[in-house]
């Protein structure tokens, strides 16, 4: 089922490589439904939580201080809309459905059904946009799930009713009216500009040509008032953290934007400018975890200075991790391209699982700092450590709200993490199914005749490199399988039915036809790789603020002197990790044994860790000892010295 509930997404067929089956299910088993299960249960089903967050746009003036309140209901919904998709569980179907039928009455108690926590005297100013984006964005996936066609009509009108208020106070400067660019007083108009993508989707479902021009104005645009991000990308001359401009999150939110854009206009422009744009951001601001920034949420060529020591320790922010994967998502799809998922699955098995809060603990500075507040552990931590470090350092996007509790930007949008990984794991393609990411349990849907088609995963990947996929069919099925082969696995096996079949980059195509029962086998290749920095010596960053005059200046930057210690070691999609748990300081240098072919011979060790792990190891050492290691997302979840960690080791 192609898109049949969800006519925004339409356009993708005359565009993409890969498509989504909307009425596909999953059954996972381990610690992937573990997740999905705890952020449903801590988060999602709080009524309370999301009657919080509308009260926000029922209260004067709730951001009276240009803040970002408004932006917390549209990303937990999008988030939690994913994750519904997964576990279809009617109570939190209930729970969605009366906090949008809430957010839709607050709209109709306003002055033409204006949907702001903005006061109107000083409206379209700030963060304001980019929080009506996020309402925008909310209504527009709740709508992809909703069960009620009065529902669904309700939700489009109030769409529209936004976006018209918007719409007339927004636009050419010719017309009277104030430029996108101009409606922030931060990031030069990235984040008001963002709003490119749920017009563009508003006029896919509406079919309303003045949504269409209000798209077509703000790409014009070109996403800042400085500089024409669009064609920056499209040249392909700078990288991102060279733009005049580097907040990563609201940045790549544009090229999000633009992406839907090129699926209604079907320049070429567009699709270039936005794959050239994501290119860079993995040549030159991608780390070993799989995030950006290496200065709090800022593209600062962090593929080089992720091993620096001098970064600080409000980096990798979680909200940059869950958009890149959406990003990643968004050009999967639409190129077909495996890399794209290959760097989706780093940030799902480093940054992102590691970034959820799986002990609740209080950010450990909020007690001191905020005693009058009522606090609460949040669902998901904001920055995560490369080098030794701890986690819990800070809340990004942090307010308090009129009743004591505060909340932030990453505990809003961390669901949508997760959520994705339904979407992202099984594809159809015109001619069969792809296979991109292997998780125990079942998926089931749509072949291309309509047929339904079941795959039943056996397997511990990642801590394994084995996987079982026995396919259940009430039919033959004559066409494809496509099976993706990571980058990193350098001599991967594939057999079906137990004959051997030629491993290819990228992809490997079984083609012919397919049987109840066959069965495909896939052994990747889990050898552990030393990954040293990449020296630098030093260069010009734009990754300095002027806050309040709203603009970047050049800084100087020098290569740490002693980032060149350090090792970080890949098994499969996973980094592994040190801990002060595991038996030493990750503070005190190490001598690792790396083979000529620069492989490390780690061994599997279970038990080694006091905490829950996926993958536990123990790495040989110079001396002839060992030191265990665990996966990066399970490390450090203490958000204390004693679960000091790191991912870039210090070597002697």
């Amino acid at each position: 089922m192609l898109y049949e509930n969800n006519p925004m997404n339409a356009p993708r067929l005359n565009t993409d490589t890969f498509f989504v089956d909307e009425g596909a299910s999953f059954e996972y088993r381990g610690f992937i439904d573990d997740t999905f299960k705890f952020i449903e249960d801590f988060q999602l089903l709080n009524p309370t939580m999301w009657e919080r967050f509308v009260r926000q746009f029922r209260e004067e003036d709730a951001d009276y201080e240009g803040g970002w309140r408004g932006e917390y209901w549209g990303k937990c919904m999008r988030g939690a809309a994913f994750v519904y998709s997964y576990t279809r569980n009617p109570e939190l179907y209930a729970v969605l459905e009366k906090t949008v039928r809430d957010m839709m009455a607050s709209g109709r108690e306003n002055e033409g059904g204006r949907i702001s926590s903005y006061g109107l005297s000083h409206e379209f100013c700030h963060w304001d946009i980019w929080s009506r984006k996020y309402v925008l964005l909310g209504m527009q996936y709740f709508y992809e799930i909703c069960q009620d066609e009065s529902l669904r009509s309700e939700i489009v009108e109030s769409m529209k009713i936004q976006a018209n208020c918007i719409m007339s106070k927004i636009g050419p400067r010719a017309e009277g009216k104030k430029q996108i660019t101009k409606a922030s007083h931060h990031w030069r108009g990235l984040n008001s500009s963002s709003l490119l993508e749920p017009i563009v989707r508003l006029y896919t479902l509406t079919d309303d040509s003045k949504y269409f021009d209000f798209a077509k104005y703000i790409v014009s645009e070109g996403g800042t008032d400085v500089v024409n991000i669009f064609e920056l990308a499209y040249k392909n001359e700078f990288s991102p953290y060279q733009y005049p401009v580097t907040k990563a999150y609201e940045m790549t939110s544009c090229f999000e934007g633009l992406l839907e854009f090129y699926r209604i206009t079907g320049i070429e422009k567009y699709k270039d400018a936005a794959i050239n744009f994501a290119n860079k951001i993995l040549e030159t601001d991608f780390t070993v975890i799989g995030c950006c920034g290496c200065t709090h949420e800022l593209f600062d060529h962090s593929t080089v200075r992720q091993a620096n020591t001098t970064n600080g320790n409000v980096m990798q922010e979680t909200c940059v991790t869950v958009t890149l994967m959406k990003f990643f998502y968004q050009l999967h799809i639409l190129t077909g391209d495996s890399k794209y998922v290959d760097a989706f699955e780093t940030s799902l098995y480093n940054a992102y699982l590691g970034s959820i809060n799986t002990e609740k603990v209080i950010e450990p500075t909020l007690p001191k700092e905020h005693p009058d507040w009522i606090l609460e552990p949040l669902p998901f931590d904001s920055y995560s450590p490369l080098t030794a470090g701890t986690r819990g350092t800070k809340i990004g996007g942090l307010k308090v709200m009129s009743d004591n509790h505060y909340y932030g930007c990453c505990a809003c949008i961390g669901a949508a993490g997760i959520g994705l990984v339904t979407k992202m794991q099984t594809l159809s393609a015109k001619d069969g199914v792809v296979i991109n990411l292997f998780i125990n349990g079942t998926a089931t849907t749509s072949l291309p005749n309509g047929e339904k088609i079941t795959l039943t995963t056996e397997t511990d990947y990642p801590k394994s490199g084995n996987v079982k996929i026995t396919l259940g069919l009430d039919k033959d099925f004559s066409g494809s399988l496509y099976i993706r082969n990571p980058e990193w696995s350098k001599k991967t096996a594939i057999k079906h039915n137990g004959a051997k079949v030629k491993a290819t980059v990228g992809y490997t195509v079984i083609e012919g036809t397919f049987n109840d029962g066959d069965v495909i086998e896939t052994s990747f290749d889990m050898r552990t790789q030393a990954i040293l920095p990449i020296p630098y010596g030093e260069q010009i960053l734009m990754n300095e603020v002027i806050w309040g005059a709203n603009y970047m200046i050049p800084t100087f930057d020098k290569e740490d002197p002693i980032a060149h210690k350090h090792i970080a070691l890949r098994r499969g999609p996973i980094m592994l990790a040190q801990e002060n748990r595991l038996g030493y300081s990750v503070d005190e240098p190490i001598e690792i044994l790396v083979n000529p072919d620069g492989y490390v011979d780690v061994s599997l060790a279970d038990g080694v860790a006091p905490y829950t792990t996926v993958v536990e190891v123990k790495v040989p050492l110079t001396d002839g000892s060992f030191m265990a290691v665990t996966d990066y997302a399970s490390a450090g979840k203490l958000w204390t010295e004693e679960s000091k960690m790191a991912v870039w080791m210090l070597t002697k």
